[in-house]
């Protein structure tokens, strides 16, 4: 049993504490990609994937070319039912490498 599954109401906490740090750091550094990218994580972990679709675009208006970027954005899209575009943006992701300061958003290619 992992720490989310015993202790649920941490995850909702922990990741608004995640979005309120990264928002703080992003407004600090709007250009930054990788702050961006992270946050466009976190606001799709939280299910806030139109938002995190924002972000992450941004990130790649600022010239992220960070695997991790890529994927998110596919991860946001698909989760917001945009499906093709989403497969876009996995295509690309796999041609890139992942930024050691950034994470990728959950996903589940069983639910989709």
């Amino acid at each position: 049993m992992n720490d989310i599954q015993r202790h649920p109401g941490r995850f909702a906490l922990n990741i608004a504490e995640a979005e309120r740090i990264l928002r703080v750091a992003a407004q600090k550094e709007p250009q930054n990609a990788e702050v961006l990218t992270c946050l466009g994580a976190v606001l799709s972990d939280a299910g806030k994937h139109p938002e995190a679709t924002q972000v992450l675009r941004a990130a790649i208006g600022v010239g992220s070319q960070d695997r991790n970027t890529y994927f998110n954005l596919g991860v946001a899209l698909i989760n917001s039912a945009d499906h093709e575009e989403a497969m876009s943006y996995f295509r690309r992701a796999s041609g890139l490498r992942s930024s050691p300061n950034t994470w990728e958003a959950y996903f589940d290619p069983q639910a989709h």
